[in-house]
């Protein structure tokens, strides 16, 4: 039997955004595993950083960006790496996304020179893990976060969709 319902209540809610962290990730200079026919594969260490917000913490030395870089297309961007809030709690992330720029704008992200955030469409799907049940939020929402790139790292801001 099917439901009978008022056409009112099929509109479908528009998401909403809440800012709950920053995080600012330090990394090496990339391991070149060159180019394997979809792009250039660079594997970039994660040797650090800070969080801030709605979790306060620290980003451990462990991890990497997992970067397949291409002139023409978007770069395709998989951190996996860690962090430690002040608390003691441990957060395993694994951030998905695409980074596209004029081709001249994308060889100077590509060398580690400085480039205008608003040449650059950053953008990406962070998920986490913890086996804190006060972090458990982090676990049952979706997330989304928005980047530069930095000489030296990655700044992301993270926000909740609700």
């Amino acid at each position: 039997m099917v439901k009978e319902t008022d056409s009112s209540d099929n509109t479908v809610p528009e998401p909403s955004l809440e800012h709950v962290m920053d995080l600012e990730v330090e990394v090496e200079e990339p391991i070149e595993i060159g180019e394997t026919g979809d792009g250039q594969r660079r594997i970039i260490p994660i040797t650090g950083g800070t969080v801030s917000g709605r979790i306060e913490g620290r980003v451990i030395s462990a991890g990497a960006d997992y970067q397949l870089f291409r002139v023409d297309r978007p770069t395709e961007l998989v951190a996996k790496y860690a962090f430690e809030t002040d608390d003691g709690s441990s957060v395993y992330v694994e951030n998905r996304g695409i980074r596209s720029a004029p081709p001249e704008t994308k060889e100077r992200l590509r060398d580690g020179d400085p480039v205008d955030p608003d040449e650059v469409y950053f953008q990406s799907t962070p998920e986490f893990e913890t086996a804190d049940p006060d972090l458990e939020w982090l676990t049952r929402n979706v997330f989304v976060a928005s980047g530069i790139r930095q000489p030296r790292g990655v700044k992301l801001a993270v926000y909740r969709v609700y």
